[in-house]
């Protein structure tokens, strides 16, 4: 199966629910929120690659003959996405009622077996500022999909569920529902993702994690889009769209944007990769990209560096909590997709981009020491001057991060009413450490190795 990110960390962390999920769109966003085991994300449906075929009818079906329908989307499918079926397939229509039933079921028990992870990422998002301290983090994702889910699919049981009339006709966008999770049993049996998205997810791999799955999610989009292109007219194209509209939009307004930009990223981000390998060699080279998966929201971002070569090297952080003698937290990578959203909070979003770009890995980590947390990430970059860019927009962040007008001093500290930090250069690599006080800022700033 493929899980969405919870709302932890979105694209570093995949808890809530635990399956291949398409949620319906949120009117208050004007955007879609689809989400598969291992990620979650939607958005407005962007532009296909050309599609140099004609436009084909769909073939007839008899009316209320739910089968039929359904062998026809399975056809459909395998010669857009150029892939055979391997094995039967059981596709299960059943009430709204009874899928957001599941669903729930599902979420809440990935929740109550990750708790401890999921408390470790809303103190590491609070920490960074990317979700308000009131949030209640589990609950806020829980809110955006209640009543949302419009289907799934299980790549443990292989099992694909479609909420809708049972009994009557497919809609245009129960249909569109079908394609995209059809997309995603079928590659799942050309290329058996389940295993290694587990794998990344069970190791904490979460930047690597991220990047296999918008491959997932951005083929699925493609190959629903191109679907509606050439077997809807337009009148069902605009029923599809409109159909999936539904959701808790009110949950979408409180909820913090970077949950919701998250949440998207496998969806539109996923989609402009999976694109752009589309366009230079058709789905051959999709496919290769699930054999040699994108490791890094960096890959999705910039798809010329996964076509460049080899993937990022984190650096080593040592181990924070038996360094400094405080409680661990949290660890794992942030990547260039939430480096560029810490940033954003307190500078432009054009500077925070460009700030991010030059990311060639990092390692974090947050301990407690007492009550009062603590950062550090270690960050590696290209070049010397993606550092010094870097450092420079970190200056002007941490003035808005800590809720003061000075800027970090000669040695990189800073400090004000709402925390403390520091800042520190070195060559290639920079250094950020946070905390909610200037002790323990500086208690885990000596805790990190030198080099």
């Amino acid at each position: 199966m493929v899980d969405p990110p919870s709302p932890i960390s979105p694209p570093r962390r995949r808890t809530a629910v635990a399956l291949t999920v398409v949620v319906a769109l949120l009117l208050a966003l004007g955007a879609g929120v689809v989400a598969t085991r291992r990620g979650t994300g939607g958005g407005p449906m962007p532009p296909a690659a050309p599609d140099t075929r004609p436009p084909r009818p769909t073939p007839d079906t008899p009316a209320g003959d739910q089968p039929a329908a359904v062998e026809t989307l399975k056809a459909q499918v395998a010669a857009i996405r150029g892939l055979a079926w391997k094995r039967p397939l059981a596709v299960n229509i059943v009430s709204e009622d009874e899928l957001a039933r599941r669903v729930r079921e599902f979420n809440l028990e990935e929740q109550e077996k990750n708790r401890e992870r999921i408390a470790g990422d809303e103190a590491t998002l609070k920490l960074l500022d990317l979700i308000p301290e009131r949030t209640d983090y589990a609950q806020t994702l829980d809110e955006l999909l209640a009543g949302g889910v419009l289907g799934y699919y299980d790549d443990e049981t292989k099992e694909l569920v479609v909420g809708g009339d049972p009994a009557g006709d497919l809609a245009p966008a129960t249909r569109s529902v079908i394609v995209h999770e059809l997309t995603h049993a079928l590659t799942d049996q050309h290329f058996d993702f389940g295993p290694p998205t587990t794998a990344l997810d069970d190791a904490n791999r979460t930047e690597e994690l991220a990047g296999y799955l918008a491959l997932i999610e951005g083929d699925a989009e493609l190959v629903s889009d191109l679907w509606q292109q050439r077997h809807l007219s337009g009148r069902e194209q605009a029923a599809a769209l409109f159909g999936q509209i539904g959701g808790n939009p009110l949950a979408a307004l409180r909820a913090p944007l970077y949950l919701l930009e998250a949440l998207r990223f496998p969806y539109e981000e996923g989609t402009d990769f999976v694109r752009h390998r589309y366009e230079a060699g058709g789905f051959a080279a999709v496919d290769a990209a699930y054999r040699r998966p994108p490791s890094s929201t960096e890959h999705i971002l910039h798809p010329e560096l996964y076509d460049a070569g080899p993937p990022s090297d984190p650096p080593a952080v040592s181990d924070l909590a038996t360094a400094t003698g405080c409680g661990a937290v949290d660890a794992g990578v942030l990547g260039e997709f939430d480096m560029a959203k810490v940033l954003r909070e307190h500078v432009t979003t054009a500077r925070a981009e460009r700030a991010a770009a030059g990311w060639n890995g990092d390692s974090f980590g947050v301990v407690r020491c007492g009550s009062t947390l603590g950062l550090a990430d270690r960050w590696r970059t290209d070049t010397a001057s993606d550092a010094a860019e870097l450092v420079q927009a970190l200056g002007e962040w941490s003035r808005g991060w800590s809720s003061s007008t000075r800027a970090p001093d000669a040695e990189g500290r800073f400090s004000g009413p709402s925390g403390a930090g520091r800042i520190v250069r070195s060559g290639s690599r920079v250094d950020l450490v946070l905390a909610g006080d200037a002790a323990t800022a500086d208690r885990v700033a000596s805790a990190l190795p030198a080099g």
